[in-house]
Protein backbone atom coordinates (compact mmCIF):
# COMPACT_ATOMS: atom_id res chain seq x y z
CA UNK A 1 0.00 0.00 0.00
CA UNK A 2 1.10 3.09 -1.07
CA UNK A 3 2.51 5.80 2.04
CA UNK A 4 2.44 9.81 2.11
CA UNK A 5 6.22 8.77 1.96
CA UNK A 6 5.56 7.20 -1.09
CA UNK A 7 3.60 9.87 -2.86
CA UNK A 8 6.27 12.52 -1.98
CA UNK A 9 9.37 10.23 -2.92
CA UNK A 10 6.98 10.15 -6.38
CA UNK A 11 6.80 13.80 -6.38
CA UNK A 12 10.09 14.80 -5.43
CA UNK A 13 11.36 12.56 -8.58
CA UNK A 14 9.15 13.92 -11.13
CA UNK A 15 9.36 17.63 -10.22
CA UNK A 16 13.39 17.20 -10.99
CA UNK A 17 12.42 15.66 -14.18
CA UNK A 18 12.00 17.78 -17.73
CA UNK A 19 11.94 14.50 -20.23
CA UNK A 20 10.06 12.12 -19.10
CA UNK A 21 9.40 8.61 -20.81
CA UNK A 22 5.93 6.32 -20.08
CA UNK A 23 5.73 2.56 -20.62
CA UNK A 24 2.94 0.38 -20.72
CA UNK A 25 2.74 -3.08 -21.60
CA UNK A 26 1.86 -5.55 -24.38
CA UNK A 27 -1.94 -6.25 -25.21
CA UNK A 28 -3.40 -2.53 -23.68
CA UNK A 29 -6.09 -2.23 -21.91
CA UNK A 30 -8.36 0.55 -21.07
CA UNK A 31 -6.90 1.16 -17.61
CA UNK A 32 -3.02 0.96 -19.24
CA UNK A 33 -4.24 3.67 -22.07
CA UNK A 34 -6.34 5.60 -19.65
CA UNK A 35 -3.75 5.81 -16.88
CA UNK A 36 -0.88 6.30 -19.03
CA UNK A 37 -2.59 9.32 -21.11
CA UNK A 38 -4.11 10.74 -18.12
CA UNK A 39 -0.24 11.11 -16.92
CA UNK A 40 0.77 12.21 -20.37
CA UNK A 41 -2.05 14.82 -20.01
CA UNK A 42 -1.55 16.17 -16.57
CA UNK A 43 2.79 16.16 -16.71
CA UNK A 44 2.47 18.04 -20.15
CA UNK A 45 0.84 20.70 -18.24
CA UNK A 46 3.60 21.39 -16.21
CA UNK A 47 5.80 21.66 -19.46
CA UNK A 48 7.30 18.34 -19.05
CA UNK A 49 8.39 16.62 -22.22
CA UNK A 50 6.30 13.37 -22.03
CA UNK A 51 6.72 10.43 -24.48
CA UNK A 52 4.43 7.14 -24.20
CA UNK A 53 5.29 3.95 -25.80
CA UNK A 54 3.45 0.84 -25.66
CA UNK A 55 4.92 -2.12 -27.93
CA UNK A 56 1.77 -2.92 -29.35
CA UNK A 57 -0.67 -1.21 -32.05
CA UNK A 58 -3.68 0.36 -29.80
CA UNK A 59 -6.75 -1.27 -30.49
CA UNK A 60 -10.42 -0.14 -32.07
CA UNK A 61 -11.99 0.14 -28.63
CA UNK A 62 -9.35 2.50 -27.36
CA UNK A 63 -9.47 4.63 -29.79
CA UNK A 64 -11.14 7.47 -28.16
CA UNK A 65 -9.00 8.30 -25.18
CA UNK A 66 -8.11 11.62 -25.51
CA UNK A 67 -4.30 11.85 -26.92
CA UNK A 68 -4.16 8.40 -28.22
CA UNK A 69 -2.44 9.48 -31.17
CA UNK A 70 0.74 10.21 -29.38
CA UNK A 71 1.00 6.76 -28.39
CA UNK A 72 3.92 5.42 -29.97
CA UNK A 73 5.12 1.60 -30.63
CA UNK A 74 8.82 1.92 -30.33
CA UNK A 75 11.84 4.61 -29.58
CA UNK A 76 13.42 5.79 -32.53
CA UNK A 77 17.16 5.66 -32.37
CA UNK A 78 17.66 9.50 -33.85
CA UNK A 79 20.83 10.76 -31.83
CA UNK A 80 24.37 10.24 -33.72
CA UNK A 81 26.35 9.97 -30.83
CA UNK A 82 30.37 10.39 -31.07
CA UNK A 83 32.21 8.46 -28.11
CA UNK A 84 36.23 8.57 -27.37
CA UNK A 85 38.35 6.44 -24.96
CA UNK A 86 38.86 8.81 -22.61
CA UNK A 87 41.41 9.37 -19.71
CA UNK A 88 40.47 11.72 -16.86
CA UNK A 89 42.28 15.20 -17.24
CA UNK A 90 42.59 14.56 -20.91
CA UNK A 91 40.77 17.30 -22.79
CA UNK A 92 41.59 20.55 -22.76
CA UNK A 93 38.27 22.19 -25.13
CA UNK A 94 35.33 21.21 -26.91
CA UNK A 95 34.10 23.20 -29.40
CA UNK A 96 32.15 22.93 -33.18
CA UNK A 97 32.48 25.41 -35.84
CA UNK A 98 30.26 24.82 -39.52
CA UNK A 99 32.17 25.04 -42.80
CA UNK A 100 29.68 25.34 -45.42
CA UNK A 101 27.85 21.86 -45.15
CA UNK A 102 30.19 20.03 -42.69
CA UNK A 103 29.91 20.37 -39.31
CA UNK A 104 32.96 19.97 -37.75
CA UNK A 105 33.52 18.82 -33.84
CA UNK A 106 36.83 19.95 -32.36
CA UNK A 107 38.82 17.62 -29.15
CA UNK A 108 41.85 19.76 -27.98
CA UNK A 109 43.93 17.47 -25.66
CA UNK A 110 45.36 18.97 -22.84
CA UNK A 111 48.98 19.60 -22.74
CA UNK A 112 51.22 16.45 -22.08
CA UNK A 113 47.94 14.20 -22.92
CA UNK A 114 48.54 12.21 -26.51
CA UNK A 115 46.21 13.05 -29.26
CA UNK A 116 43.29 11.40 -30.07
CA UNK A 117 43.66 8.65 -32.36
CA UNK A 118 40.57 7.48 -34.78
CA UNK A 119 40.49 3.84 -33.65
CA UNK A 120 39.61 5.30 -30.29
CA UNK A 121 36.65 6.65 -31.37
CA UNK A 122 32.83 5.20 -32.23
CA UNK A 123 29.65 5.79 -33.67
CA UNK A 124 26.03 4.83 -32.85
CA UNK A 125 22.57 5.83 -32.53
CA UNK A 126 21.10 6.09 -29.49
CA UNK A 127 17.35 6.95 -28.24
CA UNK A 128 16.26 10.55 -27.00
CA UNK A 129 17.44 10.41 -23.62
CA UNK A 130 14.96 10.52 -20.87
CA UNK A 131 15.55 11.55 -17.30
CA UNK A 132 12.90 9.65 -15.66
CA UNK A 133 10.88 6.19 -16.85
CA UNK A 134 7.28 5.78 -15.73
CA UNK A 135 6.39 1.96 -15.95
CA UNK A 136 2.26 2.30 -15.92
CA UNK A 137 -0.09 -0.90 -14.92
CA UNK A 138 2.82 -3.43 -15.59
CA UNK A 139 3.94 -6.38 -13.85
CA UNK A 140 7.42 -7.20 -15.08
CA UNK A 141 9.78 -5.44 -17.40
CA UNK A 142 9.35 -8.41 -19.50
CA UNK A 143 5.92 -7.19 -20.28
CA UNK A 144 7.35 -3.92 -22.04
CA UNK A 145 8.46 -6.61 -25.02
CA UNK A 146 10.73 -5.11 -27.60
CA UNK A 147 10.64 -1.95 -25.68
CA UNK A 148 12.94 -3.12 -23.13
CA UNK A 149 14.94 -5.61 -24.94
CA UNK A 150 15.93 -2.84 -26.78
CA UNK A 151 16.86 -0.45 -24.41
CA UNK A 152 17.73 -2.43 -21.31
CA UNK A 153 20.73 0.19 -20.81
CA UNK A 154 18.79 3.08 -20.80
CA UNK A 155 16.37 1.30 -18.52
CA UNK A 156 19.52 0.42 -16.39
CA UNK A 157 20.88 3.78 -16.15
CA UNK A 158 17.24 5.59 -15.30
CA UNK A 159 15.31 5.69 -12.22
CA UNK A 160 12.51 3.84 -12.68
CA UNK A 161 8.78 4.62 -11.19
CA UNK A 162 6.83 1.37 -11.22
CA UNK A 163 3.00 2.49 -10.76
CA UNK A 164 0.78 -0.74 -10.38
CA UNK A 165 -2.27 -2.47 -9.01
CA UNK A 166 -1.53 -6.12 -9.62
CA UNK A 167 -0.44 -7.89 -6.44
CA UNK A 168 1.84 -10.20 -8.15
CA UNK A 169 4.31 -6.77 -9.52
CA UNK A 170 7.49 -7.91 -9.44
CA UNK A 171 8.59 -4.39 -7.95
CA UNK A 172 11.55 -3.55 -10.27
CA UNK A 173 11.37 -0.11 -9.95
CA UNK A 174 13.98 2.52 -8.27
CA UNK A 175 10.21 3.68 -6.61
CA UNK A 176 7.11 1.17 -6.75
CA UNK A 177 4.13 3.00 -6.10
CA UNK A 178 1.53 0.07 -6.23
CA UNK A 179 -1.66 -0.57 -4.22
CA UNK A 180 -3.84 -3.57 -4.96
CA UNK A 181 -7.11 -2.65 -4.00
CA UNK A 182 -7.74 0.46 -6.58
CA UNK A 183 -7.22 0.49 -10.40
CA UNK A 184 -4.10 1.86 -11.45
CA UNK A 185 -5.55 5.19 -12.77
CA UNK A 186 -6.74 5.68 -9.23
CA UNK A 187 -3.26 5.56 -8.79
CA UNK A 188 -2.45 7.88 -11.30
CA UNK A 189 -4.58 10.55 -9.82
CA UNK A 190 -3.30 10.08 -6.32
CA UNK A 191 0.07 11.06 -8.07
CA UNK A 192 -1.20 14.28 -10.37
CA UNK A 193 -3.10 15.50 -7.42
CA UNK A 194 0.17 15.67 -5.43
CA UNK A 195 1.72 17.45 -7.63
CA UNK A 196 -1.01 20.13 -8.48
CA UNK A 197 -2.35 19.02 -11.75
CA UNK A 198 -5.46 20.78 -13.01
CA UNK A 199 -8.38 18.13 -13.42
CA UNK A 200 -9.15 19.08 -16.84
CA UNK A 201 -11.80 18.03 -18.76
CA UNK A 202 -9.92 15.31 -21.28
CA UNK A 203 -8.09 14.26 -18.17
CA UNK A 204 -11.56 13.69 -16.35
CA UNK A 205 -12.16 12.13 -19.73
CA UNK A 206 -9.48 9.86 -19.77
CA UNK A 207 -10.16 8.60 -16.07
CA UNK A 208 -13.86 8.21 -16.08
CA UNK A 209 -13.50 5.87 -18.72
CA UNK A 210 -10.53 4.06 -17.41
CA UNK A 211 -12.77 3.57 -13.99
CA UNK A 212 -15.98 2.41 -15.85
CA UNK A 213 -13.62 -0.24 -17.78
CA UNK A 214 -10.85 -1.21 -15.29
CA UNK A 215 -13.34 -2.14 -13.15
CA UNK A 216 -16.15 -4.35 -14.78
CA UNK A 217 -18.32 -1.12 -14.83
CA UNK A 218 -18.11 -0.26 -10.60
CA UNK A 219 -18.80 -4.19 -10.26
CA UNK A 220 -15.53 -5.62 -9.39
CA UNK A 221 -14.77 -6.28 -5.02
CA UNK A 222 -12.14 -3.80 -5.47
CA UNK A 223 -14.88 -0.73 -6.01
CA UNK A 224 -14.98 1.09 -2.88
CA UNK A 225 -16.81 4.63 -1.92
CA UNK A 226 -13.95 6.46 -3.59
CA UNK A 227 -14.57 4.80 -6.80
CA UNK A 228 -17.32 6.27 -7.22
CA UNK A 229 -16.28 9.67 -5.56
CA UNK A 230 -13.75 10.04 -8.34
CA UNK A 231 -16.26 8.85 -11.06
CA UNK A 232 -18.64 12.00 -9.97
CA UNK A 233 -15.56 14.32 -9.88
CA UNK A 234 -14.51 13.61 -13.54
CA UNK A 235 -18.55 14.06 -14.33
CA UNK A 236 -18.03 17.16 -12.64
CA UNK A 237 -14.85 18.10 -14.13
CA UNK A 238 -16.54 17.75 -17.62
CA UNK A 239 -15.40 14.32 -18.36
CA UNK A 240 -17.45 12.32 -21.23
CA UNK A 241 -18.07 8.43 -21.24
CA UNK A 242 -17.16 7.06 -24.64
CA UNK A 243 -19.93 5.52 -26.63
CA UNK A 244 -19.05 1.58 -26.91
CA UNK A 245 -17.12 0.21 -30.06
CA UNK A 246 -18.55 -3.75 -28.44
CA UNK A 247 -21.80 -4.88 -27.93
CA UNK A 248 -23.99 -2.66 -29.26
CA UNK A 249 -27.12 -3.83 -30.98
CA UNK A 250 -28.45 -2.19 -34.20
CA UNK A 251 -32.36 -3.71 -34.64
CA UNK A 252 -34.36 -2.98 -37.68
CA UNK A 253 -37.78 -2.27 -36.51
CA UNK A 254 -38.90 -2.31 -40.67
CA UNK A 255 -37.80 -6.35 -41.00
CA UNK A 256 -40.91 -8.06 -41.72
CA UNK A 257 -39.17 -11.01 -39.92
CA UNK A 258 -39.84 -8.63 -36.17
CA UNK A 259 -43.77 -8.20 -37.52
CA UNK A 260 -44.53 -11.91 -37.79
CA UNK A 261 -47.04 -12.89 -34.64
CA UNK A 262 -45.92 -15.36 -32.20
CA UNK A 263 -45.49 -19.45 -33.97
CA UNK A 264 -47.97 -21.67 -32.48
CA UNK A 265 -46.75 -24.84 -31.50
CA UNK A 266 -45.74 -27.05 -35.04
CA UNK A 267 -45.21 -23.95 -36.69
CA UNK A 268 -42.18 -22.47 -38.22
CA UNK A 269 -39.96 -20.72 -35.29
CA UNK A 270 -37.06 -18.79 -36.40
CA UNK A 271 -33.28 -20.40 -34.78
CA UNK A 272 -30.30 -18.90 -34.12
CA UNK A 273 -27.16 -21.65 -34.30
CA UNK A 274 -23.82 -21.44 -32.73
CA UNK A 275 -22.80 -18.09 -34.82
CA UNK A 276 -25.95 -16.44 -34.76
CA UNK A 277 -26.87 -16.82 -38.29
CA UNK A 278 -30.89 -16.99 -38.52
CA UNK A 279 -32.76 -19.85 -40.17
CA UNK A 280 -35.80 -21.43 -40.25
CA UNK A 281 -36.61 -25.25 -39.19
CA UNK A 282 -39.51 -27.35 -38.63
CA UNK A 283 -40.10 -28.60 -35.01
CA UNK A 284 -42.22 -28.95 -32.42
CA UNK A 285 -42.00 -26.06 -29.38
CA UNK A 286 -41.24 -28.76 -27.00
CA UNK A 287 -37.82 -29.57 -28.71
CA UNK A 288 -36.18 -26.27 -28.81
CA UNK A 289 -34.13 -24.67 -25.82
CA UNK A 290 -35.14 -21.78 -24.81
CA UNK A 291 -31.85 -20.11 -26.05
CA UNK A 292 -32.08 -20.78 -29.48
CA UNK A 293 -35.56 -18.87 -29.59
CA UNK A 294 -36.31 -15.55 -30.28
CA UNK A 295 -39.07 -14.59 -28.58
CA UNK A 296 -41.87 -11.65 -30.17
CA UNK A 297 -44.04 -9.31 -27.59
CA UNK A 298 -47.60 -10.61 -27.43
CA UNK A 299 -49.98 -8.33 -29.51
CA UNK A 300 -51.90 -7.29 -26.63
CA UNK A 301 -48.78 -5.94 -24.68
CA UNK A 302 -49.80 -2.35 -24.41
CA UNK A 303 -53.72 -3.61 -23.09
CA UNK A 304 -54.19 -2.74 -19.52
CA UNK A 305 -54.55 -5.81 -17.28
CA UNK A 306 -56.11 -6.44 -13.94
CA UNK A 307 -54.63 -8.08 -11.09
CA UNK A 308 -56.50 -9.78 -8.77
CA UNK A 309 -55.15 -10.43 -5.09
CA UNK A 310 -55.14 -14.18 -4.25
CA UNK A 311 -55.62 -13.05 -0.19
CA UNK A 312 -57.99 -11.03 1.60
CA UNK A 313 -58.25 -6.84 1.42
CA UNK A 314 -58.71 -5.50 4.75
Amino acid sequence: MDTPQDVATCREIIEKSKDILIVTHEHPTADSVGSSLALLLGLTSLGKKVTVVCPDPITVELSNFIGVNKIVSSLSKQNFTISLDYVEGSIEKVSYNIEGEKFNLVIEPRPGFPPFAQEKVHYAYTSTPCDLIISVDTIHLGGLKRIYENEKELFASKQVLNIDRHPNNARYGTINFIETKITTVELVVKLLDTLGVTFSEDIATNVLNSLFEGTGNFSHPQVSPSTFELAARCMSAGGKKFRSHIGDVHVDVNNPILQNDAPSPGQETLLTDEQGDIGTHEHKEADLPVSQQITRTPDDWLKPKIFKSSGHLL
